[in-house]
């Protein structure tokens, strides 16, 4: 009677904790990759936002030297 085949309570245990940490890492991978799509668009803001002051301040100098 010691032939059971089967999902036994151990290893539903062990599946059920294998999943969580899986998971877990998958959500922390994620969450950071998220975030850089993040800091990306910010610092392409960022330099689009420094092309036009570089802009503004070249035609300030050339104005003044009229």
């Amino acid at each position: 009677m010691k032939d059971n085949k089967g999902i036994t309570m151990i290893s539903l245990i062990i599946y059920i904790i294998i999943l969580t940490f899986l998971i877990g890492t998958s959500s922390i991978l994620i969450r950071y990759f998220y975030n850089n799509t993040e800091e990306t668009i910010i610092s392409k803001k960022t330099a689009d936002q420094y092309s036009r002051f570089m802009a503004y301040i070249t035609d300030d100098f050339s104005s003044r030297k009229d």
